[in-house]
């Protein structure tokens, strides 16, 4: 599968998985705009998508994603996801991948990734084990992207006033992934059992979901290389969303799929850490390419 796999990493340099991303993620653009910016030139990275999908499955990548079975009601639950569409016609059991606590129950036992649970508010005994030991947790749809949801919850009161349904978000040990200030997460893409590329997003908010860009580079220590830096803004139409929708685009999506600012620094990581991010990505990916998705747990959309 083409995973984009997120990860947030702490000043302890602890590493941790937060999120996995089916289907076509960005990824491969973001990591090229990063790459001219920081190097200068344009990465080699289309042609080596293009190259491990020949070698792996005989066809073009555009070819090879599109036989999925489960990619077109994967489209439509993405919208969906984004409240600008309904549910997908046809269901296929893939699209349980979407769910997070599915993703959680599928890989916590292999990869570091933070306490998580389903939440449920007539149950605070599980729940307040995350505000005796850290104070704060995050909270999140099961089902959702863009941070759309996302809140840092203190206390079982903050629990205890919200207006939420069943089955409709997990509570997650919060996990300060910060850099120079910013917040920080860094997304991996891994195919067919290789890894391709990796940047990081940094931001200003409280979630880093479609921040800045920024390169990402095997250094001596973790931090920013220049501290202080300009932005450069791009505004042109990402490999991901040709192949994902061709010409038909959605417009509320433009923004995404168009416009990115890139960081004119890059963000250094220790080498082990590097080779770390590498390793867990494939990994992941292994897992998931050997999954029989016709047994997976039932998702939060089918109760």
């Amino acid at each position: 599968m083409y995973l984009g796999i997120d990860f947030l990493l702490t000043s302890r340099s602890e590493l941790f998985v937060i999120e996995v991303n089916v289907g076509l993620p960005g990824g491969a653009h973001e990591y090229d705009l990063t790459h001219r910016v920081s190097l200068g030139k344009p990465s080699n990275i289309f042609e080596r998508i293009e190259s491990t999908s020949s070698k792996a499955y005989g066809q073009p990548f555009k070819d090879y994603l599109h036989s999925l079975p489960f990619i077109a009601s994967l489209k439509e639950l993405k919208i969906c996801m984004d409240g600008m569409g309904p549910f997908p016609r046809t269901f296929h059991p893939g699209l349980r991948l979407e769910d997070k606590w599915i993703q959680y129950r599928l890989l916590h036992s292999l990869v570091p990734m933070p306490d998580t649970i389903p939440l449920d508010l007539d149950e605070q005994v599980s729940a307040n084990r995350f505000f005796q030991v850290d104070g704060k947790a995050a909270l999140k749809r099961r089902l959702g992207r863009g941070g759309r949801g996302f809140q840092v919850i203190s206390s079982s009161d903050d629990l205890k006033a919200l207006n939420v349904g069943p089955n409709e978000y997990l509570l997650q040990k919060y996990v300060e992934s910060k850099v120079d200030h910013y917040s920080l997460s860094i997304r991996a893409i891994a195919f067919a059992g290789r890894f391709m590329c990796m940047y990081a997003n940094l931001s200003t908010r409280s979630h880093s979901n479609h921040g800045t860009l920024t390169f990402v580079e095997p250094g001596l220590l973790f931090g920013l290389k220049e501290k202080s830096f300009g932005t450069r803004s791009f505004n042109q139409k990402s490999w991901e969303a040709e192949i994902w929708f061709g010409e038909n685009t959605p417009p509320y999506l433009r923004h995404n799929l168009y416009e990115e600012e890139v960081a004119e620094t890059s963000l250094q990581l220790p080498e082990p850490l590097y080779e770390k991010i590498k390793e867990l990505s494939v990994k992941i990916e292994r897992n998931y390419e050997g999954l029989d998705l016709s047994q997976l747990p039932k998702a939060c959309f089918e109760s």
